[in-house]
């Protein structure tokens, strides 16, 4: 199965902050058992802040707060997002 682009938005904030966000859907196997690659990033590129959430191989589900890693539980495409949102209002100072 090729992957499906099922999400894309992507914003530039008048402050200089840039939104991106990457849903799509690919075949279940050991690389993405969930079905799902995702990207999603907001960043401020003046300061090099940024919170980015990614399921890459070989890492698998993780964020990133700067330029610290964290590792990810994910539930489903709802909770990312929602996630998401939270790190970028609690890190960020921005509600999306």
């Amino acid at each position: 199965m090729k992957a499906i682009l099922q999400l894309h938005e992507k914003k530039a904030f008048k402050n200089g902050m840039v939104l991106e966000i990457k849903l799509w859907e690919v075949a279940r196997n050991k690389r993405y058992p969930d079905g799902i690659r995702y990207s999603l990033l907001f960043i401020d590129p003046p300061t090099g802040k940024k919170i980015l959430m990614d399921n890459h191989t070989p890492k698998g589900h993780h964020y990133h707060i700067n330029d610290k890693e964290h590792e990810y539980t994910y539930a489903d495409i709802n909770k990312l997002i929602k996630d998401f949102k939270a790190f970028v209002k609690t890190h960020m100072g921005v509600t999306l």
